[in-house]
């Protein structure tokens, strides 16, 4: 849908995790399992702290952090009084080297969870009887979804950049 979010934050977790899928099946006479692979999970875990020094930055996160949460909702398009699904909540995330593509975009995805925690002991701007975190910790778990070749060919890589997973 076209939007995006930049926050002005520090990070308190990263991890990034690779998984290789196989399917195995024991036979008959053999020790071990006939494992034939399946592909590659590539999934990234990051938290960051958003912190407000003034109320208007704490409102001006809320609403960075509301329209991040409305990016893990769908497309729908309407016709014949009903909607019907026309694109899936597929986002980009870049953060330096340490989550982006080989050309230094932001990379292709989806993410599973998000959590929205107010650090409570940093307190809160009041306005009304609207309270604003001064600080907000978010966690998000992302799937990456591999755009081109990944992988070994004559004992060359495929991928582009020699660098892979980090620009």
């Amino acid at each position: 849908c076209g939007q995006k979010v930049k926050f002005l934050s520090f990070i308190t977790s990263f991890t990034q995790t690779f998984a290789s899928n196989w399917n195995t099946e024991a036979v008959y006479g053999r020790i071990d399992p006939i494992g034939t692979f399946q592909g590659n999970q590539r999934s990234i875990s990051v938290g960051w702290d958003v912190p407000a020094g003034t109320l208007s930055e704490a409102t001006n996160n809320q609403t960075l952090i509301s329209t991040l949460i409305k990016m893990l909702y769908p497309s729908y398009e309407v016709g014949n009084n009903a909607l019907t699904l026309s694109k899936s909540p597929l986002i980009r995330i870049k953060y330096s080297s340490l989550i982006s593509d080989s050309n230094g975009g932001g990379l292709l995805g989806y993410i599973t969870s998000l959590s929205w925690n107010p650090v409570i002991e940093m307190g809160f701007f009041q306005e009304g009887q609207e309270l604003y975190p001064k600080v907000i910790s978010l966690n998000i778990d992302f799937n990456v979804l591999h755009e081109g070749d990944k992988g070994w060919s004559n004992n060359a890589w495929l991928g582009k950049g020699a660098t892979f997973p980090f620009n």
